[in-house]
């Protein structure tokens, strides 16, 4: 269980093994399609399909980072010692996040294509359902869960750059300390934010598109989705930064092995989140709840989206980590998270779209391709510099130096 991984395929290492410089300039182009497409989409004809797939992925890459996040306040909350070695690989998508407060103001400029509310006003809800509140409350929220996030990675990373700079002196290692006790503080309330505005953007920017459809538990399907899509992300993210140093020395089979059983976990619960949300809906039998699934599950073109998702991010992983072995193998797994994270994105598709696209065909074409790949750009840029311009391993985490100690023991 200890031992190094199995390899991935000779093509796919040298193309992983190309020169920084030569990714950055890849992702900067596709950052430069995604903005082009964007900025020729919403001043066409036809800007609500535009506007439509910004906001999938803002909410899909959104929730990514405040769950990758979370991953990494678990870790603090539980005093786990086995995925130390890629702490800092799970506070990386934080660089994302004030890009993402950008984007959630952007989507003020073309609210009049989200909420059909703004002109009609739905009874009995005109008092939560006002455009100006709606995006100022959740402002104020995304901003307070984005400033406890770098917080808590601005403390991760502080610490070891004291320590680096004074070494192992008294000074150093108080400092250290400090700073390892406000991310301890910090990573609960960190827990309880990310349920709680995940929860709040559900409600205002999916859940109100549709402004005669209400699901109590919709909030924690969605931040719950969120952080099994940020597993998918932070298993990818890994067996791709495996191979270089400092990772190689420290990440090994069993790290694989045991995040694919915490993927296989998350597969669960979400899946069963979804599952108790659907059952209730249809054992209730409601008009106003029945028509937002019926749309989804059974009308063209929607219906086919709707089995692609159930079986790319329920089945076939849950299928597939059950197998051990399987989990321990690079190439296999990468594949299986690319699936997942793939999946996870049609399906919020399929929460938004269904409620805007008057369209009868799927509005999946090139424009959604192109500024979906213009926002994993961005997202990969955030994570090579970020890995690059701090300290890959959390060297002053007293977790980390037990990790460290117990392995040299075992040695």
């Amino acid at each position: 269980m200890s031992s190094r991984p199995d390899t991935l395929p000779s093509w796919l290492g040298n193309l992983l093994d190309k020169d920084h410089r030569t990714w950055a300039s890849a992702f900067a182009l596709l950052i430069l399609l995604g903005a082009v497409v964007f900025w020729a989409g919403i001043s066409g004809s036809n800007s609500q399909r535009t506007w439509q797939v910004f906001l999938i992925n803002f909410l899909f890459w959104t929730g990514l980072s405040f769950g990758a996040v979370l991953f990494g306040a678990i870790l603090n909350m539980t005093n786990a010692q086995w995925a130390r070695p890629f702490k800092r690989v799970a506070e990386a998508p934080a660089m994302f996040l004030p890009f993402s407060l950008g984007f959630f103001a952007l989507l003020y400029l073309g609210r009049e294509e989200f909420f059909h509310w703004i002109h009609e006003p739905v009874h009995g809800k005109e008092w939560w359902l006002q455009v100006n509140a709606l995006f100022a409350r959740d402002g104020l929220a995304l901003l307070l869960l984005t400033l406890v996030s770098l917080a808590m990675v601005y403390c991760s990373i502080k610490s070891d750059v004291e320590m680096k700079k004074e070494g192992a002196e008294a000074s150093g290692a108080a400092k250290a300390s400090r700073y390892w006790k406000i991310q301890v503080f910090l990573s609960p309330v960190y827990g309880i934010l990310y349920a709680v505005v995940l929860t709040l953007i559900a409600i205002d920017l999916i859940m109100a598109l549709d402004a005669h459809w209400v699901s109590t538990l919709f909030g924690a399907y969605y931040f719950m989705g969120s952080f099994y899509t940020a597993l998918a992300f932070l298993f990818f993210v890994l067996i791709v930064v495996m191979r270089r140093e400092p990772f190689k020395t420290h990440v090994h089979s069993k790290h694989m092995h045991d995040m694919g059983k915490l993927l296989l976990g998350f597969c669960l619960v979400t899946g069963d989140f979804f599952y108790s949300q659907f059952l209730v809906i249809w054992y209730g039998n409601l008009p106003e709840e029945t028509r937002y699934v019926i749309l989804r599950v059974q009308q063209t073109p929607w219906k086919m989206v709707a089995w692609i998702v159930l079986a790319v991010c329920f089945v076939i992983p849950f299928l597939t980590l059950l197998n051990r072995r399987i989990k321990m193998k690079p190439f296999p797994m990468l594949c299986l998270t690319g699936f997942i994270l793939v999946g996870m994105w049609l399906e919020r598709l399929l929460l938004v779209a269904p409620s805007l696209w008057q369209g009868g065909s799927l509005p999946l074409g090139f424009q959604e391709v192109a500024i979906t790949l213009g926002f994993a750009g961005l997202m990969a840029l955030c994570l090579m510099f970020f890995l690059r311009a701090f300290p890959p391993l959390p060297l002053s985490d007293p977790l980390f130096q037990r990790y460290v100690e117990k392995q040299k023991a075992q040695e």
